[in-house]
């Protein structure tokens, strides 16, 4: 298991490592301002849960295009589901799925973008929770909608049009870094990237390696603290991963390219390496 891992609610750049240790959520479960989503799929919710825990279906909110008009209608989107599940400024909110994985990571993502960033996920999922004992419960949780309005932070999110720019401008602090399956990246990739699949954030049991080890492996590939990251993969979700890595690194400058290969692929005017 990794290293204890907390942080505190806010709105602000003060925030502490957006991942959560289960010992942390043990004792803080019942506190008035955590909440908890389950982003696991209907059947895993339904067959066993952390008490009080919503369900969520985060690949309702895909990004599909960095276009302005496809953005907007995203962040309203974004706004419904965020008031939907009933999460406030408030909050702080913990996602959880079986491991440390993508879709929980991937909501920590949402929550930054949408200005709010109090946002974490639990390290080692659900299988770290109850190996430690931690209770479960089939009762369904409902959620009380709120009207929490959000302020969209486009400095999260990275576009095809800014990943070009970089490119034509030769721009030595701007990086990529692909968190997709190496025979994905043999198959194409945005030039100068740097590869690093998602999967290998990870222990054998599911949990984040310790930090000093991941701060030295992005070290050996290059990247600065102070440079813009930009995370990409299929579709934006593997991506979140690396993006939660990298933030609770202390990367400065981080953001998810969520549209990622999916349209980067696709346009006619994006390059291939």
């Amino acid at each position: 298991m990794s290293a204890d891992h907390t942080r505190m609610t806010g709105n602000d750049d003060s925030v502490a490592s957006p991942i959560v240790a289960v010992r942390w959520l043990r004792e803080h479960h019942d506190d008035a301002n955590v909440l908890v989503i389950d982003v696991r799929d209907r059947d895993a919710y339904d067959a066993g849960h952390i008490p009080g825990a919503l369900h969520l279906d985060l690949s309702l909110n895909r990004l599909t295009s960095s276009r302005a008009e496809a953005i907007g209608r995203w962040v309203d989107a974004l706004r419904g589901t965020i008031q939907r599940i009933g999460i406030r400024a408030d909050h702080q909110v913990v996602f959880y799925e079986d491991m440390s994985g993508t879709m929980a990571a991937y909501g920590v993502w949402l929550l930054d973008a949408a200005g709010l960033r109090n946002g974490g996920m639990l390290d080692g999922g659900f299988a770290a929770w109850t190996q430690v004992g931690g209770e479960t419960t089939t009762d369904v949780a409902v959620p009380v909608p709120s009207d929490t309005g959000i302020r969209f932070d486009p400095r999260v999110l990275a576009t095809a049009d800014q990943i070009l720019g970089d490119l034509k401008a030769g721009s030595s602090g701007a990086k990529r870094v692909d968190s997709r399956a190496a025979p994905e990246v043999a198959r194409g990739a945005i030039p100068g990237s740097v590869h690093l699949d998602w999967r290998d954030h990870l222990d054998d049991q599911g949990a984040f390696l310790p930090m000093e080890k991941l701060a030295g492996t992005y070290e050996a590939l290059g990247l600065a603290k102070d440079d813009r990251v930009a995370s990409y993969c299929a579709g934006g979700i593997r991506a979140a991963n690396t993006y939660v890595v990298l933030k609770a690194l202390g990367y400065e400058n981080v953001q998810n390219y969520a549209p990622s290969w999916g349209e980067w692929s696709t346009r006619g005017d994006t390059p291939v390496e």
